[in-house]
């Protein structure tokens, strides 16, 4: 059995990191690690009394970033890759998420919400391909061309990858998983800026995906 790690990528989440890492560590894997990706709030601090060992970022690197830095700083064979703002999940989830790869059935896993919050339910399945959950090989995850770079296209990045060295990937259902939306963590108008920039740097790492072909 492969060994195994949670690594969770987060930039002021000081509100919600702490029951992501409760679960992560309910979950019995492995090591749980918290990216603090240049927060300017207490991240950091929150997710360490959490029981967390957590790796701060000077400045911000994007989500892209911080997973690689994580990625690069463990030493399990497999990472398994949560958001930080998720709400209902659960130790079942995760493992759900990990046994494919650990196993080696799967070189990825690919969370998908189901009976959640309708509008994240909605958009995983218009676009699971976005999951930010997921299950990987650590090593291929640091092969994976531009991820550094990718910020919020990470999820893209890692998907074109898979699809062009063809992984085998798995999709597990994450029922009564959902996160809490951009707009309601910093309000409507920076909230809803943010989801703007979100949805520009996956356009980007869409067109780089399309470039590499």
């Amino acid at each position: 059995m492969r060994s195994c790690s949670v690594l969770i990528p987060a930039f002021n989440e000081a509100a919600n990191v702490a029951y992501v890492v409760a679960v992560a560590r309910a979950a019995a894997l492995g090591p749980v690690l918290v990216v603090d990706d240049g927060s300017s709030d207490a991240t950091d601090q929150i997710a360490r009394y959490a029981g967390a060992e957590v790796l701060t970022l000077p400045k911000n690197q994007g989500k892209g970033g911080a997973v690689v830095a994580g990625a690069a700083y463990l030493q399990t064979d497999v990472v398994v890759l949560l958001d930080a703002d998720l709400l209902g999940l659960t130790p079942q989830h995760v493992r759900t998420l990990a046994v494919p790869v650990t196993s080696g059935t799967a070189e990825m896993t690919r969370g998908v919400f189901s009976g959640g919050r309708w509008r994240t339910t909605a958009a995983q399945r218009l676009t699971p391909q976005l999951s930010g959950q997921r299950g990987v090989l650590r090593r291929k995850l640091l092969e994976v061309e531009g991820l550094a770079e990718s910020r919020y296209g990470i999820e893209v990045a890692i998907t074109e990858h898979a699809k062009r060295c063809r992984w085998r990937v798995v999709d597990v259902p994450l029922p009564g998983v959902s996160q809490v939306m951009k707009e309601e963590k910093r309000g409507f108008w920076m909230g809803s800026g943010v989801r703007v920039k979100m949805y520009t740097e996956i356009l980007l790492e869409l067109f780089r995906g399309w470039a590499r072909r």
